[in-house]
């Protein structure tokens, strides 16, 4: 039976801290590796699972191969295609029957799926680096984590950046902050939980095109930024004494100008977006479906507020929405 002993380190840290790319074949390239990323990072724990991935070849018997396979820094689809990538490149000049995966914890079990989706797993090790000193091991794991969070770009937006976002906030605003920093949480919550990242990213991408360009667009993105900022700011400084109160506040008072900033992002987008207009139009019709959602949030808050209001004014302006939205979405039918 043929045997490979398989070492995976999914977060490229050999290429990051010792300039080694996968795969990695043989136990005296393996070996040399382990003692390099070492020297590199003595706290590392990819080195001591090669280390132990080399005393486990020692110990099998038959015939059998060594290799570390190194994935990437942007852990998850992008690292894995890598790592599937390299596993296939081994097997072509080793056609292993099995497979003994040694693991430094559950982050690199996570591709053992890609492995034995072309062979089987015939036991799994994990290696677990004892410290006599927690406190001297909590600060190695807090250090790594914050050194890493300086290294990856997506992790630093998290670990510094909304934090930071929400100091200057408060040096900024005082103690009505609070309102405003509940909001940027729940929206950046909102964003990770739809996963609207890479729609935020393309919108960025139109932004600093604009900006490059300096066009008309630009200007609206300027004019949209300062209306969002004076709306938060606004926002801030309203209460209620109950939050049904509060909320037609809001509707009433800032709802038109958070309106009118995404309106005039979404003009802006529209504008980017030609020649197709297949593309500029659907931005133009999410301007008006948000501004009829206006309409109707301010019609609800002003009865709320006012019980002289007609609810019938309500149903109305409600109903005249639907179908100025209906109309919308069947002319969009028509654009080519």
């Amino acid at each position: 039976m043929k045997t490979l002993i398989l070492c995976i380190d999914r977060d490229d840290d050999l290429g990051r801290k010792a300039s080694i790319e996968g795969p990695i074949v043989g136990r005296k390239k393996v070996l040399e590796a382990a003692v390099k990323l070492s020297l590199a990072d003595p706290s590392e724990t990819d080195a001591n699972a090669m280390f132990a991935a080399v005393k486990l070849y020692e110990e099998v018997k038959g015939e059998k191969e060594i290799v570390v396979l190194t994935g990437s820094v942007k852990v998850g689809y992008h690292s894995d295609v890598i790592l599937k990538r390299q596993l296939d490149e081994v097997l072509k000049t080793f056609k292993a029957d099995g497979a003994i995966v040694v693991s430094d914890g559950r982050e690199d079990e996570m591709v053992l799926p890609i492995i034995e989706s072309v062979m089987q797993v015939i036991s799994l090790h994990r290696i677990a680096v004892h410290s006599g000193e927690e406190l001297k091991g909590m600060y190695y794991t807090f250090s790594n984590f914050f050194k890493r969070a300086t290294e990856d770009k997506d992790l630093a937006k998290i670990i510094f950046g909304v934090p930071g976002l929400i100091a200057l906030t408060y040096a900024l605003l005082g103690q009505q902050s609070f309102r405003l920093v509940a909001g940027i949480l729940s929206g950046f919550l909102i964003i990770k939980g739809l996963q609207l990242e890479k729609s935020l990213g393309g919108l960025l991408n139109y932004v600093k095109d604009s900006f490059v360009n300096l066009s008309t667009s630009f200007f609206l993105y300027m004019i949209s930024g300062v209306m969002g900022v004076v709306a938060l700011v606004k926002t801030t400084y309203l209460s209620g004494s109950t939050t049904m109160e509060l909320a037609a506040k809001i509707s009433i008072e800032t709802a038109p100008l958070f309106f009118y900033s995404i309106l005039a992002l979404l003009i802006g987008v529209a504008i980017d977006s030609l020649p197709n207009r297949q593309k500029a139009y659907s931005f133009a019709s999410m301007g008006v479906g948000l501004g009829v959602v206006v309409l109707v949030a301010r019609s609800v808050g002003s009865w709320i507020l006012d019980p002289t209001y007609p609810l019938s004014y309500v149903v109305t302006t409600t109903l005249l929405g639907l179908v100025v939205v209906t109309l919308v979405k069947l002319s969009s039918k028509f654009i080519k």
